[in-house]
Order: structure tokens, then sequence, then C-alpha cells
């Protein structure tokens, strides 16, 4: 649900458009998600698929806080001490998917 509140509020605020216009493509988006897993899940994937799959998820969450995200705070840092903080933080969130992934069964 957090992404989906991210994405409308991207799309209304830094994209212009109307709130029906937001909601539906926030919509269309959400389904294809669930084609992706149908289709990926009909395939009958293997263990070493999967984990390639997570793997490739969680790296998406990394670009888009080092690519996407880290930009927009820049603005609002005022000295070293912010950049220092903001890079903790991206650090700190990619802990948990690796500890995560260390005994996953897809993983292994």
């Amino acid at each position: 649900i957090a992404q989906e509140l991210a994405d409308f509020i991207v799309l209304t605020k830094f994209g212009g458009l109307p709130v029906w216009k937001a909601l539906a493509f926030n919509f269309l988006s959400g389904l294809t998600v669930c084609l992706g897993g149908i289709v990926f899940l009909a395939t009958a994937p293997t263990d070493t698929a999967t984990g390639v799959i997570l793997a490739a998820a969680g790296g998406v969450y990394i670009n888009i806080a080092a690519v996407e995200t880290a930009p927009r705070m820049e603005g609002a840092m005022k000295g070293r001490g912010d950049r220092a903080l903001m890079l903790f933080s991206i650090i700190l969130g990619t802990i948990p998917l690796g500890l995560i992934l260390l005994d996953h069964k897809h993983c292994g």
C-alpha cells in the first residue's frame, strides 16, 4: 500500500495528473504486477530462478533509493553530517534484505 500511495503522490503532485487519471494508472500498474506473478508461477520456476527474481526485486529498491530518492533529499541537506546520515539510512535499509536472504530456501 505504501508503494501505491507514493506512486499516487508522484503522479498527482509531480506529474500533474488529475486524481481519477492517477488512480486509473495506479490500478493498471498494479494489474501488471499481478499478471507478471501469474506468468512467473505458470512457468513452474526453479528455486534458483525464484532466488534470482527475488534478488533483482531487492536491487530495484536499492536503485530507487540511490537514484531517485537521494538526489531529491540533497536539497534539504545542510552538510556532511546529513549526507552521512542519508548513506547510513540506505545501508541500514539494505541490511534486512540481506539478512532475510541468508537463510532463504530459494537463495541457498
